[in-house]
C-alpha cells in the first residue's frame, strides 16, 4: 500500500518553486483550484507518486467551499520559519472494491472527480472531509485509468516518497486503510503530516516540512 501524494501548503507560488529549484525538482503543471482561493504546483515524482503544493491566489474562497485555505493559512502561521507545510497525504488504493468497502466501513462517501486535462486522469477519492477533524488521516484514491504520467524538467531524478512523519495514531491509521502504508512513521501528536522525504536516483534524499 503506497502513499499517492502529498499536499503541502505555501505562502506564494514564488516561494514554492525556490524551494523545489534548491531541491532539483520542477512542477509538471498547476491550475486555479475553483471556489477555493488556492492554485497549485503538481511536481511529479517515479511510480506514479505526486507532491501537490498549494498557495494562496488572491481569490476568496466561497461561502460553501471546504476550508483549505484558512487550514493552510493556520499552518504556515504556526510554522513561520518554514517554506511548504506538509497539510494532508493521500493513500492509493489498487482496487476500487477495496476503496468502496473502506469507504462504507467507515461512513465515508466516494467522490467521483472527473479528469483535470491531459495527463490527469478521473480518480475515486474517499475520506476527504472526514479527515479535516482528524487531519492524520489520509484521504483514499483509486485511479480506474492509472495514475497521473506527467513529466517535469528536474534537475536531479526522483525515485519517490521514501519516508512520511504522520503526528497520529498508528493504529487508527491502519485500520482507515486497511493496511500500514509503505513509509509511514507515525510519530507523537495528532496534527497530521510533519516531513515527507525524497529519495533521488543518485543516492540523495531531501526532506520537506516542518523541523522538529
Amino acid at each position: 500500500m503506497d502513499i499517492d501524494h502529498v499536499v503541502l501548503a505555501a505562502r506564494t507560488r514564488e516561494a514554492a518553486e525556490e524551494v523545489l529549484e534548491s531541491a532539483g525538482l520542477a512542477a509538471a503543471r498547476g491550475r486555479v483550484l475553483p471556489g477555493l482561493g488556492l492554485s497549485n504546483l503538481v511536481v511529479p515524482l517515479r511510480h506514479g507518486q505526486l507532491l501537490e503544493i498549494h498557495y494562496p491566489n488572491g481569490e476568496a474562497s466561497a461561502p460553501e467551499a471546504p476550508p483549505l485555505l484558512a487550514f493552510d493559512q493556520e499552518s504556515l502561521d504556526a510554522h513561520p520559519s518554514d517554506e511548504l507545510v506538509p497539510m494532508a497525504w493521500l493513500v492509493v488504493i489498487e482496487e476500487e472494491q477495496r476503496l468502496r468497502e473502506l469507504a462504507a466501513i467507515h461512513g465515508m462517501p466516494v467522490i467521483e472527480a472527473p479528469a483535470e486535462g491531459a495527463g490527469f486522469p478521473p480518480y475515486l477519492l474517499a475520506g476527504f472531509g472526514a479527515n479535516f477533524a482528524r487531519r492524520y488521516l489520509p484521504c483514499l484514491i483509486h485511479w480506474p485509468q492509472g495514475q497521473p504520467i506527467l513529466t517535469a524538467a528536474h534537475r536531479r531524478a526522483p525515485v519517490g516518497i521514501t519516508r512520511i512523519d504522520v503526528a497520529g495514531p498508528a493504529d487508527v491509521i491502519e485500520t482507515w486503510c486497511g493496511g500500514r502504508p509503505n513509509g509511514l512513521r507515525a510519530i507523537p501528536g495528532t496534527a497530521g503530516p510533519r516531513r515527507v522525504e525524497i529519495a533521488f536516483t543518485d543516492g540523495a534524499r531531501h526532506t520537506f516540512g516542518v523541523a522538529d
